[in-house]
């Protein structure tokens, strides 16, 4: 990209070919330039170009020259070199504010976006004075570019119609990054410095401390804002000073880091012991500076002395208590049972045998159950845990256990778990005791409920036949006594026996089903016989009945239900299903007794059509015993009830 100079300037992209001649010939090139600005913008340019070529031309910095609207109007190439572009390309541009406002993404250094009125440019031709900002662009390739303007007016080219900005702009990205790592390495340090638990300190060659981790300060009782430059002699207690002088100097000396363990006697008779590191600092000119880094040990020759008296009470304690008291060690996979535990569970005492061996004797249904809860509390860090299960004993059998565990941690790490067992077998068989008999009493309350409803039924049946038919059977006789002259009393008479008749003939129907069977001549098989002998002679549908059900089995209140269940089924197939033929099978399952009702009417949608007062009375019935209804039907393909209630 060149400038061509005929009198104006004219910003040019030239193409250069080098054309193919023969040998000794002169050679030839094709040269084909192009101005890259429109004219407004290039007669704009030549009157900036006049006092300002040397700006135009290329420098160390990237130069833009704007006009009142804030538009581009010249740059030199290091401008395009910023902003990953051609010189070409910039020109292309127009409607910057458009493009600033809308395409742009353009923040300050805070990351809030700066309108266009307020770009440093702008800002220097409304106030007439130099404005200084970094702002961050993101370039269309999506990386972002901190740019810094120094933009200014150009009063001496001030004239009625037009004014005049330049911008002197500088890459800063590089410190820009370089800065934020700066500070993310300080942070880092600086987090560092106040979270850790060692002791941590720089010192001069004249032994005095330049830097210290907080650990340091609070460990010596010092205050921080007063100890830099101070002699460590002022600072730590003298025998400290004493133990580290020697090792600094010949780390001075040699230039060498060192490795030293520390043991101090302290005035309460406990041992201080650390691991010390101290080590050279280069890399800061004019300055001889070396850290240190020490880390506490423990007394491990105290601490297994305490441990082991812990372990000793503790053994004296399991061993006096009553209680099944365990032990789990989560590092090393021991568990020590106490005598009561053993003796509990008939196993001889074994401290080999872990957790998987125990694991191995819960019963197969409450294992895993039992394995996930104890996972479960170690990952979500719970402190305890408790759960019931049936344990196998050395004699083969089951015992009901009640297990509590107290979970230990260290560092966030579960270390060591601690439980005790309770035999509740005999707690467990009172409440299996407690069950049975409310199941018991359930069943006779059922049983009391249904003998109550089905006896009252009786009483209306006989009422109706004995009492209600007789009436109307006398009204009937003298109806019939009465010799009417005309032909409409003729009439009445008819009709009025024919109505006698029909109550008389449905009542006897209703007494018949509200009256219940015999079952102790005929049991609950004949019941339904006869009814489906009834429904025979009655009507055109064929009912198939199929029995495997001995009815000892079954209580009278049982087989007053599922006589009442089929007798209620008939009555919705009869009124309701437009069939040709039902099935009815009766049989055993297991422990229970199943009762199978099938028809081929049309059946309906059970999700759309309301429950009647038939099916109502089934659910009812059943619900007596905890059974259970499985009505399974739609439009078009019958009906079928499935009713399911325990034999005994």
């Amino acid at each position: 990209e060149l400038y061509l100079e005929n009198s104006y300037y004219h910003p040019m992209k030239w193409m250069v070919n080098y054309l193919p001649h023969a040998p000794g010939s002169k050679r030839i090139y094709f040269c084909l330039g192009y101005t890259i600005l429109d004219n407004d913008r290039l007669k704009k340019f030549n009157l900036l170009a006049k006092k300002h070529y040397q700006l135009i031309m290329e420098g160390p910095a990237g130069i833009i020259f704007h006009d009142k609207n804030g538009e581009l109007i010249a740059a030199n190439q290091q401008t395009a070199s910023i902003f990953t572009t051609t010189l070409e390309k910039l020109y292309q541009l127009k409607d910057i504010s458009r493009r600033w406002k809308s395409k742009w993404l353009i923040t300050n250094e805070q990351g809030q976006p700066v309108p266009f009125e307020k770009a440093p440019f702008m800002k220097a031709l409304d106030s007439g004075k130099i404005q200084k900002e970094t702002i961050r662009i993101q370039l269309e390739n999506g990386e972002n570019r901190w740019i810094r303007f120094y933009s200014q007016p150009l009063p001496d080219d001030h004239t009625d119609d037009c004014c005049w900005a330049v911008s002197t702009i500088i890459d800063v990205t590089n410190e820009k990054l370089l800065a934020a790592r700066i500070e993310e390495k300080r942070a880092l340090i600086n987090a560092f410095v106040r979270q850790t638990p060692n002791l941590a300190w720089v010192v001069d060659d004249d032994s005095r401390l330049q830097f210290a981790s907080e650990a340091f300060y609070q460990y010596f009782n010092l205050d921080k804002t007063v100890c830099t430059d101070k002699k460590m002699s002022e600072l730590v207690p003298p025998f400290v000073f004493r133990a580290l002088y020697e090792k600094h100097l010949d780390v001075f000396k040699t230039g060498n880091p060192q490795n030293i363990v520390e043991q101090v006697k302290l005035a309460n008779g406990t041992n201080y012991i650390s691991h010390i590191n101290i080590f050279p600092i280069n890399g800061i000119p004019g300055k001889k500076l070396l850290g240190g880094y020490a880390i506490n040990l423990p007394d491990t020759g105290k601490i297994e002395k305490e441990l082991l008296k812990a372990h000793e009470r503790l053994l004296t304690i399991s061993r006096a208590a009553s209680n099944a008291i365990w032990e789990w060690d989560m590092q090393t996979g021991t568990i020590f049972r106490n005598e009561a535990l053993m003796e509990m569970i008939g196993y001889q005492p074994d401290n080999s045998k872990g957790l998987s061996w125990w694991l191995r004797r819960v019963h197969p249904e409450d294992r895993d159950r039992v394995s996930d809860k104890v996972k479960e509390a170690t990952d979500t860090c719970q402190h305890s845990w408790q759960d019931e299960y049936r344990f196998k004993c050395a004699d083969g059998r089951y015992k009901h256990v009640q297990d509590k565990g107290f979970v230990m941690y260290e560092s966030g790490l579960p270390v060591k778990m601690i439980g005790s067992l309770q035999d509740i077998s005999n707690l467990k068989e009172l409440e299996n005791k407690l069950a049975d008999e409310k199941l018991q009493r359930q069943k006779e309350i059922s049983e009391t409920i249904i003998s109550v409803q089905e006896k009252e039924r009786t009483r209306i049946g006989h009422e109706l036949h004995d009492n209600v038919n007789q009436v109307l059977s006398t009204a009937l006789l003298f109806l019939e006594m009465l010799n009417p002259s005309g032909k409409e009393q003729k009439q009445v008479k008819i009709k009025s026996a024919e109505y006698l008749s029909t109550a008389i003939e449905e009542i006897r129907k209703l007494s018949k089903e509200l009256v219940v069977p015999h079952f102790k001549e005929q049991g609950l098989v004949n019941s339904i016989q006869l009814l489906i002998d009834d429904i025979h002679i009655a009507s055109a549908i064929r009912v198939k009945f199929t029995h495997d059900l001995e009815s000892d089995l079954l209580s009278s209140g049982k087989k007053i239900t599922l006589f009442r269940i089929v007798q209620e089924q008939l009555k919705n197939i009869l009124n309701h299903s437009g069939a040709k033929n039902a099935e009815i099978l009766l049989q055993t399952r297991h422990d229970d007794v199943q009762l199978i009702i099938k028809d081929n009417g049309i059946g309906f949608d059970p999700k759309q059509t309301r429950r009647g007062i038939g099916l109502s009375n089934i659910y009812e019935r059943i619900s007596f015993y905890n059974g259970h209804v499985d009505i399974q039907t739609s439009p078009g393909n019958g009906c079928t009830v499935v009713v399911t209630m325990s034999l005994l």
